[in-house]
């Protein structure tokens, strides 16, 4: 029973994170569709481009993309080579991955530090003229969100060797 409630309360802040994730990132594709419509409205209609377009939808983009990564890592989606390891046993193809999510969080977290100094050095966009740290400062609130992401995935990876363990002790007589 408490395995069950700590799996709904990793699925309830899974969720939460993801949907605003999903919101933001979502939001960003419309204004970057948005944005392309009207400068090639401008651009082909009017003869008057609009010179931050290109500029504009890059930062959009950026956005969209490190927040893609936070949400397929609250899924744990992204791509991994499991040929070795799809051929232990379950409690080891779940240690393999305890570790190797333990792994991650350390390499993510290592990265915050970092691009909250490189923030402050960074100056002006060309046309734009907004300072670059708002386009930038995604890069560390992601690395939180995938630490985040990753330690809610190895409270549920615990969980399910437990519930393994249990399975086993069920198994063999309650012993």
């Amino acid at each position: 029973m408490y395995y069950t409630t700590l799996q709904k309360g990793c699925g309830k802040a899974r969720r939460i994170l993801q949907k605003g994730e999903m919101l933001i990132g979502s939001a960003c594709l419309a204004v970057m569709l948005v944005m392309m419509l009207l400068n090639i409205f401008f651009r082909y209609i009017l003869s008057k481009p609009i010179y931050y377009s290109d500029e504009l939808n890059n930062y959009l983009f950026i956005w969209m993309s490190f927040l893609s990564a936070a949400y397929v890592m609250g899924n744990d989606g992204h791509v991994r080579v499991t040929a070795i390891v799809s051929l232990l046993p379950k409690r080891g193809q779940l240690w393999i991955k305890v570790v190797m999510d333990l792994i991650m969080v350390v390499v993510f977290f290592q990265y915050i530090a970092p691009s909250l100094r490189m923030l402050s050095r960074l100056k002006l966009s060309n046309m734009m003229r907004i300072p670059l740290k708002y386009v930038y400062v995604i890069m560390p609130i992601v690395f939180l969100l995938m630490c985040i992401h990753i330690l809610v995935n190895v409270v549920e990876e615990f969980t399910r060797l437990a519930l393994l363990k249990t399975d086993a002790a069920q198994a063999n007589g309650g012993v």
